[in-house]
């Protein structure tokens, strides 16, 4: 048995845009796959598929409204369209949304039962824009995402956990606004996400102010990261902002990743001019909090699949980088914005604990 599960079915390939021109395509598996195979990563896992479940799409019911879910499998069921104009469906859109429910679900249940410390489900359509309702926080469109597949699972492994040990780590180029609102009152799951300034980007959301509500103000953990910084401010950012996690709630027992390869400097929709120096880092970084890791697959579409994701992979498992490339810099204007992004949202989480200290 490796440290490692891929689970992995076809039927993600299923959800495919009819006109071919969409960029969250099935290539983007493919892509994926091979970059596994390139490396000895794919080797170093065990593989298989998930396990079928009838209770799935009521399972979906606890994060998304039930209506929401019977629109998407109505949609699909008609032969498919467009859910909004970014974010299309097709006659297997509601199969492959839930086959990757059921992927991460089971992914979390083999971490639960310590068979493995890392589970990666490259599965499709992405989730991290979808909220209760479908659009989330008042953004624009979906994303291209269907189900929040990472709220779920950390959900779910909440109760099998002591309270606020799950944490959930965004790395994707733009904001995960869907896990955010469906987490947004729920004290029990930290959410830390990093994403390029959403001034400059959609979906305009994670703004250092937005800490959750309720007894969950402090838990959810917005940093800003401007147009423009390399691999020196992006590293400072997330070190900073996860011991800041670390030092107010204490290592957590699960760490669900939404790992987003967008922000790497050639994958073409961003600002940001990361290269494999910050993935390797943050999944050493990861690893070194001694968790158990689902790894569930959001953003990239180029050469961040190709090159990030494994370097990424690698430094969760202790490996060396497959792909070591210089690491980029930051003007110091760029850094003095990130620092100052960075004392904003410290600021707000510090002050609503503070506020939540009994007289």
């Amino acid at each position: 048995m490796h440290e490692m599960l891929i689970l992995y079915d076809d039927v993600f390939k299923l959800h495919d845009d009819p006109t071919g021109a969409h960029m969250e395509s099935p290539q983007r598996l493919t892509r994926v796959i091979s970059a596994l195979k390139a490396t000895r990563l794919y080797t170093l896992a065990d593989h298989c598929s998930p396990r079928l479940s009838p209770w799935t799409e009521e399972r979906l019911c606890e994060i998304h409204s039930c209506e929401y879910v019977a629109r998407i499998r109505e949609l699909s069921e008609k032969g498919g369209g467009l859910v909004d104009p970014d974010t299309y469906a097709n006659e297997y859109t509601f199969q492959a949304a839930i086959r990757y429910a059921e992927a991460v679900l089971d992914g979390a249940n083999e971490l639960a039962e310590n068979k493995y410390r890392v589970v990666f489900v490259p599965g499709r359509p992405p989730g991290h824009h979808a909220g209760r309702y479908g659009v989330a926080m008042g953004a624009p469109t979906l994303g291209f995402c269907i189900f929040n597949v990472s709220a779920l699972t950390a959900v779910h492994l909440a109760r099998l956990s002591r309270p606020r040990k799950v944490l959930v780590i965004d790395f994707d180029l733009h904001h995960g606004n869907g896990t955010q609102e469906i987490l947004y009152d729920n004290p029990d799951i930290i959410h830390l996400d990093l994403h390029q300034d959403p001034s400059t980007i959609y979906p305009g959301t994670g703004w250092p102010w937005q800490i959750g509500e309720g007894e969950a103000k402090g838990t959810k953990i917005n940093i800003l990261v401007p147009p423009g910084a390399g691999d020196d401010a992006y590293i400072a950012l997330f070190d900073k902002a996860l011991d800041l996690v670390l030092d107010i709630y204490g290592y957590p027992e699960y760490v669900v990743i939404d790992a987003g390869f967008d922000a790497y400097r050639d994958d073409g929709l961003g600002l940001l001019n990361l290269s494999t120096t910050t993935y390797y880092h943050i999944g050493m970084k990861l690893r070194q909090l001694g968790a158990k890791y689902l790894v569930v697959f959001e953003g990239g579409y180029l050469e961040g699949l190709e090159r990030a994701l494994p370097a990424f992979l690698a430094g969760l498992l202790g490996l060396q980088n497959p792909y070591s490339e210089d690491s980029t810099k930051s003007s110091n204007s760029i850094w003095s914005q990130a620092l100052e992004n960075f004392e904003e949202t410290r600021k707000n989480v510090e002050k609503a604990l503070r506020d939540q200290l009994p007289p």
